[in-house]
């Protein structure tokens, strides 16, 4: 197994989540696949009942296993939010860390902000990356915590310190910037435009690394 293979293994939801009785884990299974056709063919708003139907279960059998959509949607889509977070932590702060040529901001603070550009866009279109941030217990903390941990990194080599007085914190930060990226009143242009203001707030707001 390579490092990358180990990385990505140590974001993967626990074995645990599906259950070791096999008539169980054959529900499990099946409510998996057709919640994945349900998705496929009507979004991520589609009928919990009609899942439940299609994996010739009873709804409540559906609940036992999933108590709410969200923990569903992080099933099935599991494998594509880690395909994704490990592709942002993998390229983040790709590039020279050298100043601009035209004297401008150090390219290390561009790979942040770029960086985090390229999360808000994911987070706006993926429902279940969107799901790592909720508060409550969810199979896929490890990949927020990686993601914290990247911006972190990226952080430290732009050499900018988060104003702490403010209670703002690397996993602040990407909550902040997941809330701007998910607002229903912003267009695609205007979330780009939000996302600089916060940022350049940011900056003006932090001390030296």
């Amino acid at each position: 197994m390579t490092a990358q293979d180990r990385a990505r293994a140590d974001l993967l939801p626990g074995a645990s989540t599906r259950p070791a009785r096999k008539d169980a884990a054959r529900n499990h299974d099946a409510i998996v696949v057709a919640a994945r056709e349900e998705f496929a063919e009507h979004g991520d708003d589609a009928s919990l009942k009609a899942i439940a139907r299609r994996a010739g279960v009873g709804i409540a059998t559906l609940y036992r296993h999933f108590p709410s959509r969200a923990a569903l949607l992080e099933t099935v889509y599991a494998d594509d939010v880690v395909d994704t977070v490990d592709a942002l932590c993998r390229t983040a702060g790709d590039g020279p860390a050298v100043r601009t040529a035209a004297g401008g901001a150090p390219q290390p603070w561009a790979a942040l902000v770029g960086w985090l550009g390229q999360l808000a866009g994911a987070v706006a279109e993926d429902a279940a990356l969107r799901g790592t941030f909720t508060d409550r217990p969810c199979t896929l903390e490890p990949c927020r915590a990686a993601l914290g941990d990247t911006v972190a990194r990226l952080l430290t080599d732009a050499g900018v310190r988060l104003p702490s007085r403010q209670g703002m914190d690397a996993d602040q930060l990407l909550r902040t910037v997941v809330t701007v990226a998910v607002s229903p009143f912003l267009s695609e242009a205007e979330r780009a435009r939000a996302l600089a203001v916060l940022l350049d707030g940011v900056q003006a707001g932090a001390g030296p690394g």
